[in-house]
């Protein structure tokens, strides 16, 4: 500015300052955009033009000495302006790089941020809180706080916001049970920070996260402390009394001492299992779980099970199906601990039934095990927590013993046998527990495809429709994590050499329980699917709990554009496919009709 100052005050010393002026702006503007190199190439270049057009005399490159004093000024001020303009573009590219980095942050962050103004008034609400709440960031700017947070916790929420706004820079963690679009109740936790005075931010900072999970956990905890008290103060209590009895007996009645013995004994193998789960829970948590592979007849091992029940449980009937051998690779200790707990449990949520139904079967490269009672069952709404660790059904009743670890600590150990457990059940009609092994001596896998247009094996029968336009999908039997993870990629390879927008997935004929695979499904494999073009995806449910579950489980964390509906008729589905259409069928019908019209 100087310079240029200088310039206009003396013309007849340094010349007309246009020229300079005018390719000043032409180096300030490739300086920005392309860099400081670029502004000195031009600044170089530049002063031919000037030195032939526009110093006298013109169009020659003679210089007369006065020249080399405005050459001079012209050189220092665009390095002045080079060297602003260079740093305005880091400033430039600095602001991107932090805009960026605290957009990824906010998107991806595990918690919800919210700011809101000293009237609290949402003015920026990140990504998250579709996930959180379930409404757009701008439903939940909009959305009034007395609508969002329970009655019973809105006093307290508006008390901590006031409170937190007196106090410069002050924090406090508020915990509030709110409302999610979809009516549901979840319990949310916040950070919530007073910046209003810190520049730049001036707002009142809230990190959200939902803790109704932890909440339920700590609940859970609560209840099994007490249950734990409870189970264990029992059998001690029976220990010390049947002891002080045959105590007294040995003087009086000597015949009693074995029968009052007798009762102790089972009392303190009772206490034993109640520390023994205590103690498993606690290797499990710490995967220190200890496990001896072997290879044994699990047949037999099943038999032996069966047998021991049969001599204490003398009330219930236990009936047995299953093939004389079956060479296993596992724990035996750990897999008759599974065996255990559910003939056990059979027997207890049985109290009015006289018989447990106990079956094993092959099928294809797997054992499954099935136990039937004819107990009290289990409503569908406890099924899918009923492996939990601490979850019992009825948290306060003490008419079934127990503390709620076993078909945890058993659903853990068949994880690690690569197993799968799940359950059928029925309210007043009792329940099927069944869990799935692979076994040692594997038949041969058949798999038939031409990598075009359809790939069959044991577990699962693709096919392109060409009529419709569509990829069939038919899975079979039981299902792992293997299992749906390698059908999976075959139907991606199908959608994409034949470019279908359209699947009719049929899991009616599924069994078992392959949650394992359902956040693999839904964060990998769904937007794979986009990807490569589908649109809509019909998902014919099986009658079977656990497989409806994990279906659910797996489109419940994607992000992406594609069109799942669920069904529970083939029929349904096929009238569903048909009538959406496609991009593509939209596109193509816009120029059957563009063509027609001409």
């Amino acid at each position: 500015m100087a310079t240029t100052w200088f310039k206009l005050q003396f013309p007849q010393i340094l010349g007309s300052a246009t020229p300079f002026l005018l390719y000043t702006a032409v180096i300030v503007f490739s300086t920005v955009y392309s860099g400081w190199i670029i502004g000195i190439l031009m600044v170089a270049l530049s002063l031919l033009p000037i030195i032939y057009y526009f110093l006298p005399p013109e169009n020659s490159f003679v210089l007369q000495p006065q020249h080399y004093i405005q050459i001079f000024f012209y050189i220092i001020q665009d390095g002045i302006v080079i060297a602003m303009s260079y740093a305005l573009q880091k400033a430039r590219k600095k602001n991107a790089l932090v805009e960026n980095r605290f957009k990824v942050l906010t998107e991806k962050a595990a918690d919800l941020l919210v700011l809101r103004d000293v009237n609290n008034k949402a003015f920026y609400v990140s990504p998250k809180v579709e996930t959180v709440y379930g409404y757009s960031p701008e439903e939940y700017a909009d959305m009034a706080i007395e609508k969002m947070v329970s009655p019973d916790y809105l006093q307290y929420f508006l008390q901590n916001l006031k409170e937190i706004k007196e106090v410069p820079n002050s924090h406090r963690i508020v915990r509030i049970q709110a409302y999610r679009k979809d009516g549901e109740i979840r319990w949310m936790e916040g950070d919530v920070y007073n910046f209003l005075e810190q520049p730049g931010i001036n707002a009142i900072v809230s990190y959200i996260k939902d803790i109704t999970d932890r909440v339920n956990l700590e609940r859970q905890k609560d209840d099994f402390i007490g249950i734990a008290s409870h189970e264990l103060k029992t059998p001690l209590a029976n220990i010390k009394g049947f002891v002080s009895l045959a105590e007294k007996s040995a003087q009086d009645k000597p015949e009693n001492i074995k029968s009052f013995l007798g009762k102790a004994q089972h009392n303190i193998i009772r206490l034993q299992r109640i520390v023994n789960d205590l103690l498993d829970i606690s290797k499990i948590n710490t995967g220190q779980l200890p496990y001896s592979l072997e290879v044994f007849n699990f047949s037999e091992l099943l038999q032996d099970t069966v047998k021991s029940l049969r001599m204490h449980q003398k009330k219930h009937e236990f009936i047995l199906s299953a093939p004389e051998k079956v060479m296993m690779n596992g724990d035996r200790y750990r897999l008759e601990q599974v065996l255990i707990n559910l003939l056990e449990n059979a027997v207890k949520y049985s109290p009015e039934a006289d018989k447990v139904l106990v079956s094993a079967e092959l099928s294809n490269n797997y054992l499954i095990v099935s136990i039937r009672d004819f107990g009290i069952g289990i409503s569908e709404e406890h099924v899918s927590k009923i492996f939990n660790r601490f979850y019992r059904v009825d948290n306060t009743s003490t008419k079934y013993q127990g503390l709620g670890l076993g078909l945890f600590i058993a659903s853990e150990i068949l994880k690690k046998h690569n197993g799968s457990f799940w359950l059928d059940s029925k309210l007043g009609e009792g329940s099927t527990f069944s869990f799935l092994l692979p076994y040692e001596l594997e038949a041969k896998t058949n798999t038939y495809t031409d990598n075009q247009t359809y790939f069959r094996t044991d577990y699962i029968d693709i096919a392109y429709n060409k009529e419709q336009n569509w990829l069939e999908a038919d899975w079979i039997g039981y299902q792992t994590k293997q299992t749906v993870q390698e059908g999976c990629m075959h139907m991606l390879d199908l959608v994409k050499s034949t470019r279908v927008e359209k699947v009719l997935n049929n899991n009616s004929k599924v069994k078992g329980n392959w949650s394992e695979a359902s956040d693999w499904g839904s964060t990998f494999w769904f937007p794979l699917m986009q990807e490569a073009g589908i649109e809509y995806f019909a998902w014919i449910q099986s009658p079977d709990i656990f497989s409806q579950l994990s279906a659910l489980k797996s489109i419940e964390m994607k992000n992406g554009k594609i069109n799942i509906h669920f069904f529970e008729e083939m029929s349904a589905a096929v009238e569903w496919l048909e009538g959406v259409k496609s991009e593509a069928e939209i596109s193509q019908s816009k120029m059957i009709r563009d063509d027609g019209s001409q």
